[in-house]
């Protein structure tokens, strides 16, 4: 099998085994917002523009580093195999092809040599495009994600101000002259 298209099942085996994994809406430990005094909320328009300007900024900006490792490594990688298969497929088309095409057009080395640039074209196109597809799955990803960390956030804190309510008490008094009501907080 070609070198090149075992490099190509083994990103693609990984990118689905990450992006399996990237797809869990669970409690991750990259997406459940730090206990802090001061809370802090991320802004889902300025993860999508992080983004769209480099593929995965936007999943650090959230904080959720493992989709955002996924992204630049899925990028890299497209655009790495992209350029591998560009210099492939001017080999053969510089080299093979136009050799035997100026020779015989026709010639059945010629249709060979085509059909080999062809195919690396065409490989090259996959990983353009899959490289497009990754970069925009980054920037749909940073706006959910985004959203689902401000979300987990102000539960968290819902959660916490309602754990201290509960520790709130009411205490109730009754004399024959007074009548006592106040308001007991346990530490």
């Amino acid at each position: 099998m070609n070198f090149v298209v075992q490099c190509l099942i083994c990103i693609i085996c990984l990118l689905l085994f990450f992006i399996q994994h990237s797809f869990a809406q669970t409690d991750e430990p990259d997406l459940v917002a730090p206990k802090t005094d001061e809370t802090r909320l991320v802004s889902p328009i300025g993860a999508v523009v992080r983004s769209a300007v480099l593929p995965g900024w936007g999943q650090f900006y959230i904080r959720s580093y493992v989709r955002g490792g996924i992204s630049v490594v899925g990028l890299g990688s497209s655009l790495a195999g992209a350029l591998v298969v560009q210099q492939s497929f001017q080999d053969i088309y510089n080299n093979d092809y136009v050799r035997a095409a100026m020779i015989n057009p026709e010639s059945k080395e010629a249709v060979f040599q085509y059909k080999r640039a062809n195919e690396q074209f065409k490989l090259r196109q996959f990983f353009l495009y899959a490289a497009a597809g990754i970069w925009a799955y980054s920037i749909i990803d940073a706006y959910v994600g985004a959203n689902f960390y401000n979300a987990t956030t102000k539960a968290d804190l819902l959660i916490d101000d309602a754990k201290r309510i509960e520790k709130l008490g009411v205490q109730v008094g009754l004399t024959p002259t007074q009548f006592h009501l106040s308001v007991i907080k346990s530490f």
